[in-house]
């Protein structure tokens, strides 16, 4: 069995500790992943566990490119871009939407960007634009990408994240008014 990467594909197909123990030390990463896409916290948990338990089955197929939570992590964006595929999510903006979101900001405005605050803001998107906007911002993915991912254009998902950019902007500073 040789390398050390050959020894923890095997320990991770057949042992239950070190697959528990792997569990343990990524799920909040890839939870956190997958509530971001789907925003529904039962939808991220199943697809979550979908997604260990298919790494764990296919755990053949990791080749050590990357670390092995990141791997993990693909596999499970990737099960939550199926769901959203099988669910048909609206990719397009309600026309009043994008143009209440296409008004221009002072860079120089003081703004506590929070966390708690982005997140909050990222409920009030529409699914697509949300969907979007956490893949390229959280999950890095380019938009060409995010575009095959989806089924869009390039084009369209640059123009959906720099809208939802515009429009979290606007709410996070609709709250401090």
């Amino acid at each position: 069995m040789g390398s050390e990467h050959e020894l923890i594909k095997h320990g991770l197909k057949h042992d239950r500790r070190m697959q528990t123990d792997l569990y343990n030390t990524c799920y909040k990463r890839v939870f956190s992943s997958c509530l971001r896409i789907l925003g529904d916290a039962h939808e991220a948990e199943d697809l979550m566990q979908e997604a260990f338990i298919h790494a764990f089955q296919r755990i053949d197929t990791f080749r050590g490119e990357s670390n092995i939570s990141t791997w993990i992590c693909r596999i499970a964006i990737n099960k939550c871009l199926d769901h959203l595929k099988k669910r048909r999510v609206k990719l397009e903006f309600d026309e009043k939407w994008e143009t209440k979101a296409t008004g221009s900001y002072d860079e120089k405005e003081e703004i506590s960007y929070d966390t708690q605050r982005i997140l909050n803001a990222m409920k009030e998107l529409p699914e697509g634009c949300r969907v979007i906007f956490s893949l390229h911002l959280f999950e890095e993915m380019d938009h060409a990408a995010i575009a095959k991912s989806l089924g869009i254009k390039e084009a369209s998902s640059r123009a959906q994240y720099a809208r939802a950019k515009n429009r979290i902007k606007e709410l996070v500073k609709e709250t401090y008014v």
